[in-house]
């Protein structure tokens, strides 16, 4: 997932960047990596096992001149090969085969974002092509397992599932990629579509391609609020504060990270990483029926917890950020 980072959105200094410590220069996109993935907000299988591999398949990218945004499609050509295996093999090949190829759709969706920041050509533009990538890619899987499903209980118990789990899966994903975005942004500056959108219009441009990205973007960002809660008085607190003295600026940052820091490991139970292994494990099982149901019931209720949580910590923290304010 690539992202673009804005130094003037951090609130006073940042926290330095969790780089080991050594004498070997630290290069400018290791930096910007360790401010786009803060360890602390890490999921162990990223940090470990997928992140590793997508920096080794940048390396060998590289090379070659192939852009970023060709690398997200390149990502979204791994996810339709996954959807093609789970209804084309018999069981156990088709859980088995499929989850390899959604596996390595993470690996890609790693590498289009270090291909650009190694490159320098991170961009609101290929933030927005990223996403339709990985909202097209699902769209395709979820049709595709629909059908598999249906083969063993009927189209209408089918698609009546398939459409309450797919549905509910764009506001879980949009509550976990909403908290860490927004976490990063005001710990460690770095910028998403929400604060550059506006700035960024000559870059999309205004014709068709500019229309659609916007319309793709603002959808997003509307989906993002709902599942989010309502969080302007506490932006605007914070935008205050960011442009105020560096000492309370450093301050609201570390209050706005003890407030969201739990929230943002809770939201990480609605990661793609958990809905790709519930899936492998519903397909072992010998249907995708038990994926869409437990994302229509277990995960949705995990999403209820985080938006409960999440407004209780927005109202605790603007109190804390108003009285800094008044101080």
């Amino acid at each position: 997932m690539r992202s673009v980072s804005n130094p003037r959105l951090a609130m006073s200094k940042a926290p330095e960047s969790p780089l080991p410590t050594t004498s070997a220069k630290v290069e400018p996109h290791q930096q910007e990596r360790a401010r786009s993935r803060p360890i602390e907000i890490e999921e162990l299988s990223n940090r470990f096992v997928i992140h590793p591999l997508s920096r080794g398949l940048a390396t060998l990218l590289i090379p070659t001149g192939i852009s970023a945004n060709a690398v997200s499609v390149l990502g979204l050509v791994m996810m339709m090969a996954a959807a093609a295996f789970y209804f084309l093999l018999d069981w156990p090949w088709a859980a088995l085969v499929g989850f390899c190829f959604q596996f390595i759709w993470h690996v890609f969706d790693g590498a289009d974002g270090e291909v650009a920041r190694r490159t320098g050509t991170s961009s609101t533009t290929g933030e927005i092509v990223d996403g339709i990538c990985d909202h097209l890619g699902h769209l395709v899987l979820y049709v595709t397992v629909t059908f598999v499903a249906a083969r063993t209980m009927g189209p209408a118990v089918a698609w009546s599932v398939a459409l309450v789990g797919g549905f509910s899966r764009v506001f879980q994903a949009n509550c976990y990629e909403s908290a860490r975005r927004n976490y990063r942004r005001w710990v460690y500056g770095v910028g998403w579509i929400r604060n550059k959108l506006e700035q960024n219009r000559k870059e999309i441009g205004m014709g068709l391609w500019g229309r659609f990205s916007s319309f793709s973007a603002h959808t997003y960002l509307r989906v993002s609020r709902r599942v989010s809660g309502d969080d302007r008085e506490l932006e605007a607190a914070l935008m205050r504060l960011a442009e105020g003295p560096p000492e309370k600026a450093a301050r609201a940052r570390e209050l706005y990270r003890h407030h969201q820091l739990a929230l943002v490991k809770l939201a990480s139970l609605l990661s793609l990483n958990n809905a790709t292994l519930a899936l492998f494990v519903s397909m072992l099982v010998g249907s995708p029926f038990y994926f869409f149901l437990f994302e229509a019931v277990v995960m949705n209720a995990v999403l209820w917890f985080c938006q409960r949580s999440q407004t209780h910590s927005y109202a605790a923290l603007l109190r804390e950020l108003t009285a800094l304010e008044q101080a």
